[in-house]
């Protein structure tokens, strides 16, 4: 944008220019005038003067007197401006001259001129003026008689020029000069109007009242400032009506806060009202927690060990009634206390590294049977790039999992349950994890998606009839999920099935122990068979992430060689008929508790399978699952201390534990727990969180103070759903938490994860059988047949397999004996062969560390050697009374 001038420069500018460019054109067109009339008048003096010079010297040429030729010049040389004159004859012959010659021109002397004749010179004039002589009566024209040159010096006109350019400039001078004084004077007056201008301006921007601008003069600028001050006249009676409304209205805000502090006084009493009965229930709802869910742990707990007894029909169907309705009672009582924490804002997360594929499959396995019900196949997909270990709340996480998955189970009534995790990186290594769990269900219409996270609503009148329920599942899940800072929705139409998907944002971890390194298989090659689709998807990404090189068959005769060997069936299957073809070791994965022949060549494993059961079925066999057969598993000599002030609580537990072969050592205060804890090592300890006298809490923190335990496990057991803090368990030296009641299957996990399976001893294996035949039985649940074809298939391998440890002992293959050992020990669990049992036992714990093994290997293979000699000498149909 160009600059604008300001009103004094512009005035100066307005008033000097067009001044002075008159001036200068005025002066300069008089100076030019002044000279040309002065040269022209110069001309004219000079032609006369040639001219009267010319009739003066006719006669003296006439009669020849050059004498007086030489005066006439030397006189006419005395005029001003004459520089020389020179008198020629008619033909061009010089006859007097005065002054400087003259050189005259050839166009001067033109033959037959008759006229006066010109030449400017650079100083002056030079005239060749012809001397005619004056005709007579005879004669018709005037003749040449001679010439006159005349040359005119013009330096007295520079000097007339010069003058009137002085005089020019001088007028120019004075005329800028009273042009230069007029501005001044001009800007002058102007300055001081607009100073008094901007004062009164400012003055009105300060605030001030008392002043009256005045212009002397009576201009533009004298009403400028009237407007100024009838615009500060209006300005002041404004503020002073502002100063009354605002005077006013602090008076009226001034009510209005005391109004308002009397309504905060007694609304800061009713909060304090309401918050002391929040807290009244919240405390009522705990201890009735406590108190309802401690007598139903005991009813759980003993229609328990009912059942494992030996009962009447209709007795064992009562008391599974009652142990499901217990179950049902104890899901609904957590709902509740779950909604309630939530509500009152109590509900406080933990953050520890979880292993997200070990976290769903585990949710997955535990509502498998749910599921096996309605022939819904579960499956996983994680997809590449998601980080496998986060820190979060993984008890919540599992609540959330657990909710969304039985969700779609129950309004799902046949097709799949599909869980999608995926992630997304946002900086500071922190994943957006985006969890989806898709199912073939009834779905839900636009109207029913929007209630569908309210409380205690589902999505109408008839399927909470049809399905029952609480409708706080949802609720639930909608809480803890936006308490850790997550979003949940939900996508579905009628008929079409849902898809919930809920994201949270969690750091990633790599500070966790690994319990398998994956990347052995790397480079590896796998033949896999699955007759269903996504589940076939589901494994793939998994073997995949593995390194292993997938090659999928529609037959099992099609199977190619590769390193491993994986089948998968379904519920329409017939894996009997299906596994005939197979010629070949692999890995069988069938429907939950579909039953199966184990053998030397074939693992099996139930959908949904884990991922470590199934890499250690590819790698090592099922060698590191401990887990694998849950009924067998026992802690010879391990001393356990149990901690709780509820003695049938302590009776359950210690029924639990003696079937385990586990040394039970009670307490029912915290005293009492810390008097033994001092003269006596555990292995582990139970611990109740709240007892009279002193806490779990408390105990266990004078447990790690000193002691003989300082070092040893100690898992809360309390009858509350989740613990208010458990940063504070931490604190106090509590490695584990689990609710009350407690199953069998969630007691052997727990002591698997803090302690090592242990063989019972047994230093008189003289008298033992090589085949008890008592043992078969049992482990076959009294079935002879199933007895008889579980001990011949080992038999029948014994001698492949002895020469496979053999050839492997050659090589120092360890790895090699390592799996072969494996498969003896899953077939002698399912065999009464003690003394095999004991031997594969001894030389696998020397194989795990690594130790000398010699005397262990030759056991085992004399361990063989007799079993296969009872074979020679026994019949198995008569053995069993078949």
């Amino acid at each position: 944008m160009r600059a604008r001038l300001g009103i004094r420069k512009l005035i100066l500018v307005m008033g000097l220019l067009p001044i002075l460019a008159l001036s200068l054109a005025l002066s300069a067109y008089l100076m030019f005038s002044q000279i040309s009339e002065l040269r022209k008048l110069m001309t004219e003096r000079a032609k006369t003067s040639s001219e009267q010079l010319a009739i003066l010297t006719e006669d003296v040429l006439a009669n020849g007197h050059a004498d007086t030729l030489a005066r006439i010049t030397t006189t006419a040389l005395e005029e001003t401006a004459v520089k020389a004159i020179a008198i020629y004859s008619a033909d061009m012959q010089l006859i007097a001259q005065a002054g400087p010659k003259s050189n005259l021109s050839a166009n001067m002397m033109s033959p037959g001129q008759q006229n006066a004749t010109f030449e400017t010179l650079d100083d002056g004039l030079l005239i060749l003026q012809p001397v005619l002589a004056s005709p007579g009566d005879s004669q018709i024209a005037s003749s040449i008689v001679g010439w006159v040159a005349m040359q005119f010096d013009w330096r007295h006109l520079k000097t007339h020029q010069y003058q009137t350019l002085l005089v020019g400039t001088i007028f120019l001078v004075i005329a800028l000069i009273l042009c230069i004084s007029l501005t001044s004077y001009i800007n002058q007056s102007l300055a001081a109007d607009l100073a008094s201008l901007r004062q009164t301006i400012r003055k009105m921007v300060t605030g001030a009242r008392n002043f009256h601008a005045h212009i002397p003069e009576n201009d533009e600028f004298n009403e400028i400032a009237d407007e100024l001050n009838q615009l500060n006249n209006a300005h002041q009676k404004e503020l002073q009506e502002l100063q009354r409304s605002i005077e006013q209205t602090n008076i009226d805000l001034r009510e209005t806060l005391e109004t308002v502090e009397v309504q905060n006084i007694e609304l800061d009493l009713a909060r304090r009202e309401a918050l002391n009965a929040s807290r009244i229930k919240s405390e009522f709802l705990a201890n009735t927690s406590h108190e309802i869910r401690t007598p139903l742990s005991g009813i759980i707990g003993f229609s328990k060990i009912l059942l494992k007894s030996e009962l009447e029909i209709s007795q064992r169907e009562a008391i599974e009634t009652i142990h499901n309705s217990a179950n049902s009672l104890l899901t609904i009582i957590n709902d509740i206390l779950d909604f309630s924490k939530l509500e009152a804002g109590k509900l406080v997360l933990d953050s520890a590294p979880v292993n997200l594929r070990e976290v769903v499959e585990d949710t997955l396995q535990l509502l498998a049977p749910s599921a096996n019900e309605k022939a819904l196949e579960l499956v996983l997909i994680i997809e590449p790039g998601t980080p496998e270990t986060v820190l979060a709340d993984g008890l919540r996480l599992r609540q959330i999992l657990t909710n969304l998955i039985n969700n779609a189970i129950k309004f799902t009534p046949s097709g799949h349950i599909k869980v999608v995790i995926s992630s997304s990186y946002t900086g500071d290594q922190e994943a957006k994890i985006t969890v989806q769990i898709s199912d073939t269900g009834i779905g839900l219409s636009k109207e029913q998606q929007q209630g569908i996270f309210k409380d205690f609503s589902q999505a109408d009148a008839s399927i909470t009839r049809q399905y029952g329920g609480t409708g706080l599942g949802l609720v639930i899940v909608k809480g803890l999920i936006e308490q850790m800072g997550g979003e949940i929705g939900i996508v579905s139409e009628p008929g079409q099935g849902a898809t919930f998907w809920f994201t949270l944002s969690l750091p990633a971890t790599s500070n966790t122990i690994k319990l398998r390194d994956f990347n052995v298989l790397n480079g590896k090659t796998v033949a896999l068979y699955d007759s269903s689709e996504l589940h076939s998807q589901a494994i793939t990404s998994l073997f995949i992430s593995w390194g292993l090189e997938v090659s999928r068959c529609d037959k099992i005769s099609d199977l190619s060689k590769a390193d491993y060997c994986v089948i998968c069936t379904d519920s329409n299957s017939d894996t009997r008929n299906l596994l005939s073809e197979l010629n070949q070791p692999a890995v069988i994965i069938t429907p939950y508790s579909e039953p199966h022949d184990e053998n030397a060549d074939r693992i099996y494993l139930s959908k949904p399978f884990s991922h470590i059961k199934l890499f250690d079925a590819l790698y090592k066999g099922l060698k590191h699952n401990s887990q694998t057969f849950p009924q067998a598993v026992n802690f010879p000599n391990t001393h356990i201390l149990a901690v709780d002030d509820n003695p049938s609580n302590l009776h359950i537990l210690g029924s639990f534990l003696s079937d385990m072969a586990i040394q039970i050592h009670y307490a029912q205060n915290g005293a009492e727990a810390l008097q033994q804890c001092r003269e006596k090592h555990f292995d582990l300890i139970f611990m109740d969180i709240q007892m009279p006298q002193m806490d779990g809490i408390e105990t266990s923190k004078h447990i790690r103070d000193s002691g003989l335990n300082k070092n040893t496990p100690i898992i809360a057991l309390s009858a509350y759903l989740s613990p208010e803090n458990p940063t504070q368990l931490r604190d106090a030296g509590i490695n584990d938490y689990f609710s009350k009641p407690i199953s069998e299957r969630q007691l052997a996990t727990l002591l698997s994860k803090h302690l090592k399976p242990k063989a019972e001893p047994n230093n008189s294996l003289g008298p033992l059988r090589p085949v008890d035949i008592s043992e078969c039985l049992k482990l076959t649940k009294n079935r002879p047949q199933l007895a008889t074809d579980m001990l011949n298939m080992l038999l029948e391998a014994l001698p492949n397999q002895k020469q496979d440890l053999y050839n492997a002992w050659e090589q120092d293959d360890l790895n090699e004996v390592s799996t072969i050992t494996h498969t003896l020990k899953g077939a002698c669990c399912y065999t009464g062969t003690p003394i095999l049992k004991q031997r594969v036992i001894e030389l696998e714990l020397k194989l795990e560390n690594a130790s000398p093994c010699q005397t262990e290997f030759s056991a085992l293979i004399n361990a063989i050697d007799g079993l296969l000699a009872w074979r020679d000498e026994h019949d198995l149909s008569i053995v069993f009374d078949l």
